[in-house]
């Protein structure tokens, strides 16, 4: 059992590299649930999960922002995902908290959003659970004009504001079909197809199309929008409120990693000036 782990921590086959310890914790965790299950149909005695130790050095997860030019792209393509992916980046929704969201949710008055609902996945089904993720989950986040008169000119087909195609609340494949759509879309639209012999006209094209751009998920658009709060200079207890943690220290670790980021680039203008002292 411990090999599992072992292995992971040593070679991701996501990524080729080593598993972050969030992973490894989600699996750990992932085989403790499966294992309890064992146990309460009396197949096992002992949950063999339960002593799984992760490495201490495990690397932390890494977390990618989008760029400004692929916040761009998600502003100026049109898809049925395009108002998931807009309500992600400006207001920090998880996942499991669009899903269930519904138009009565949404104040465009006021410009704010309340969250109180969220799924939990449940095969191919979501469930939708009486709160949010956390007790913190449970919040109204003020939006920017830009969502906001983003929202007010979106038709209104049914409750759900991101519903799936024909209507109702998405299942796990109605999600995952409409996403590699709208990430298709956009590879065709915005990828750099320079080093092929021809671009694709479009994403029939007998010829296959190439997936040159990196795929953007939902937990990155969501990682965006902290940081936009911490480039705008929202303090971090309105940032915590915004993005729903149940821990100030989780949105410490994001403005800290930040920080250190930006005062490193700050420091490096710092070094092209006395470069060109010297030109002098």
């Amino acid at each position: 059992m411990q090999e599992i782990i072992d292995s992971l921590s040593e070679h991701n086959p996501n990524t080729g590299g080593p598993a972050s310890k969030r992973l490894l914790e989600i699996t750990k965790s992932t085989l403790v649930q499966i294992f309890s299950l064992a146990i309460e149909n009396r197949v096992l005695d002992y949950n063999p999960a339960s002593r799984l130790k992760i490495p201490k050095n495990a690397p932390a997860e890494k977390r990618r922002t989008l760029t400004n030019i692929e916040q761009q792209w998600v502003l100026n393509t049109d898809h049925r995902a395009k108002r998931a992916a807009m309500i992600m980046l400006y207001a920090g929704l998880r996942r499991g908290e669009l899903i269930p969201l519904t138009w009565n949710d949404i104040n465009l008055k006021e410009k704010a959003i309340s969250v109180s609902n969220s799924v939990e996945r449940i095969s191919n089904t979501f469930l939708v659970k009486d709160g949010a993720k956390t007790k913190a989950g449970i919040r109204t986040i003020d939006i920017p004009a830009v969502l906001a008169d983003f929202l007010a000119s979106e038709k209104r087909e049914g409750i759900f504001v991101c519903e799936k195609s024909g209507g109702g609340m998405h299942t796990e494949s109605s999600w995952k079909r409409m996403w590699d759509s709208y990430l298709t879309d956009l590879n065709l639209r915005h990828g750099d197809f320079s080093p092929f012999q021809n671009k694709p006209k479009s994403k029939y094209d007998p010829g296959g199309v190439p997936f040159v751009i990196e795929k953007i998920t939902p937990h990155m658009l969501r990682h965006t929008f902290a940081t936009l709060l911490y480039f705008a200079g929202v303090d971090i207890l309105t940032a915590k409120e915004q993005l729903g943690h149940s821990d100030i220290k989780m949105t410490l670790g994001i403005y800290t990693h930040l920080d250190k980021h930006h005062k490193r680039k700050s420091m490096s203008k710092l070094d092209d000036f006395l470069d060109g002292q010297k030109a002098i």
